[in-house]
């Protein structure tokens, strides 16, 4: 590469990093300014109600101006973890300024404080952190010496109980909670594993279980929740691979006003439970996994299709690939699941991710795979012939925001 050629490359680099900063900067400042607004509305709405009720007043909010903020252009948006981060901030700011304050009520601190406490209850690590340290920062004060004890973070109070749809890959995971000292009220998560990993699609404060499950069972489907019961956890592994957890930058995207409403305190509580149901000894085994698959499919293909149609002649390379592609979550508890919806998921996935022949040639497998799991797995063929559409090709209304791309956060009726 000739000198020249290295400065003009150099500059353009420089150019890319100046804009980004850029980007940031604005995108800090939106942040910012939203934050402000949200914490003066919080501290004169619910400054005097109860801390559960500040929680859910903060959740709540947080939710609709993340839905409005999704609207924007992608270099603009500001995320969960911009306005979170910046809520602290201005908590701390609102705190500080309280606290300096030579005019006004004497304890004007009180309701930013609790905006700022109930963003430490409610933010998963590593953004519970940070509100963690601004509390530390304003204790070290001269002035913060006032400053009360915390109050403690939720607890799981009870057994945690989970129950999973007839398909086995749609999960309802359910706990008791309590955060201090007020009345239990339990933490419904509906999970999905058929994407590439696992969503949480719903998720949300029940007075008992009971309510809880039949929440679940109307997202589910009449068809794929029926005879579903809640029973307490029994593999903690799979509970943790299920569990929700911060991303940051690299999460799915495309949350509605009620998904962004619990973003952050489903991850928080997902957190409390996976710790309240701690993995002991030996992991169970995990089921079926891919290069299982590939060569029990193509063995099955060969027992059972080779008097119906001629196989291709690569069949061990396309078994393999199909293999590959049907669970890229790498949960290997559900890999051996099929519904509706995971095939509709897989065939989108296919003919985004190989050239159009190939996938091509991978969907027409479908409907044998689909077959060959059914078998399997001793399904109903009330429950396995839902299934054959979706490999034939057909859309899944629900799953797609368009005939490219998967919703993988939609709450699938199936």
């Amino acid at each position: 590469m000739r000198a020249w050629d290295r400065h003009e490359l150099a500059d353009a680099w420089r150019g890319i990093a100046a804009y980004r900063n850029q980007l940031d900067a604005q995108r800090a400042s939106r942040a910012a300014a939203i934050a402000r607004d949200l914490v003066a509305e919080l501290v004169r709405v619910v400054a005097d109600q109860p801390d559960m009720i500040m929680e859910d007043a903060l959740c709540g909010r947080l939710g609709t101006l993340l839905g409005e903020a999704e609207q924007a252009p992608v270099d603009e948006r500001v995320g969960p973890h911009h306005l979170t981060e910046a809520m602290v901030a201005a908590a701390e700011a609102a705190v500080m300024a309280a606290l300096k304050a030579t005019t006004g009520q004497a304890d004007a601190w009180c309701a930013p404080w609790r905006v700022l406490t109930a963003l430490a209850c409610v933010l998963p690590y590593s953004l519970g952190e940070v509100a963690g340290d601004a509390i530390v920062r304003l204790r070290d004060t001269a002035v913060g010496q006032v400053l009360p004890a915390v109050p403690l973070g939720p607890v799981v109070t009870g057994p945690v109980l989970w129950t999973c749809d007839r398909y086995g890959s749609r999960f309802a995971v359910a706990a008791p909670i309590t955060t201090a000292d007020r009345p239990v009220r339990w933490y419904l998560w509906d999970i999905d594993a058929c994407g590439h990993q696992a969503f949480t699609v719903h998720s949300g404060f029940y007075p008992t279980p009971e309510a809880a499950l039949t929440a679940w069972q109307a997202g589910v489907g009449q068809i794929a929740a029926a005879g579903t019961v809640l029973a307490p956890v029994h593999d903690p592994w799979l509970l943790a691979d299920l569990m929700p957890a911060e991303q940051g930058l690299l999460r799915a995207g495309g949350e509605s006003v009620e998904q962004f409403a619990e973003y952050h305190r489903s991850k928080r509580l997902g957190e409390v439970v996976t710790e309240a149901v701690p993995r002991r000894g030996t992991q169970p085994g995990g089921g079926l996994d891919a290069a299982t698959a590939a060569v029990e499919f193509a063995t099955w293909l060969r027992t059972h299709e080779a008097d119906k149609q001629e196989l291709p002649e690569d069949v061990d390379e396309l078994a393999t690939e199909l293999a590959d592609s049907w669970c890229i979550n790498e949960i290997d508890a559900v890999y051996a699941t099929c519904s509706p919806h995971r095939v509709a998921l897989c065939v989108l996935h296919m003919r985004n991710f190989y050239l159009d022949g190939f996938a091509g040639q991978l969907v027409a497998l479908l409907p044998e795979w689909t077959r060959w799991l059914a078998a399997r797995n001793a399904a109903l063929p009330e429950l396995a012939d839902r299934c054959l559409p979706y490999a034939h090709g057909q859309p899944h209304q629900q799953v797609g925001r368009d005939d490219s791309e998967p919703d993988y956060l939609a709450r699938v009726i199936e």
